[in-house]
């Protein structure tokens, strides 16, 4: 593929965003993905889940209403089923809840989880846009920041 037909592509790619955010606006259910299982133990990771929660708080702050946190079913309502029924079948439920969005933001660190590439590759199949740059910028750098936080925490 040439620079040239690689860039109209990303132009075209970026259109289709801005045209998604014209129809949803504000109203569109956001589906958050991002690491949730420690990538060494493969257990689920406090440090993690605790970013769901903040980038929830934060989209919440920045006007959207409609949010899909994956850590909200599994902690609250289902704290035992991924022990349980195992990760293929939590990311399967997990996928699930993606293809009912419109959007998705991705947590700084997505693409070190198996997870989250899935649900990317998925939503990008489907056409479930990310949330443009614009709206999240302040919000990555907030995120990234209390996961390091979280992580020296852990560490010692």
């Amino acid at each position: 593929m040439s620079k040239e037909s690689l860039n109209e592509s990303r132009r075209e790619f970026e259109r289709a965003i801005d045209e998604h955010v014209e129809r949803h606006g504000r109203n569109a259910r956001i589906y958050i993905s991002g690491p949730m299982t420690d990538p060494k133990t493969g257990d689920v990771s406090n440090s993690n889940l605790l970013a769901f929660w903040e980038a929830e708080k934060l989209l919440r702050e920045r006007g959207f209403t409609r949010i899909v946190n994956p850590v909200r079913v599994w902690a609250c309502k289902f704290p035992w089923l991924y022990r349980i029924v195992g990760y293929r079948l939590t990311l399967l439920y997990d996928l699930w809840l993606l293809m009912r969005c419109d959007q998705i933001y991705k947590l700084p660190g997505w693409r070190d989880s198996k997870g989250a590439n899935i649900e990317s590759c998925v939503a990008y199949h489907f056409k479930i846009w990310p949330i443009p740059k614009q709206d999240i910028a302040k919000l990555d750098k907030r995120l990234a920041k209390l996961q390091e936080k979280w992580q020296n925490k852990k560490l010692k």
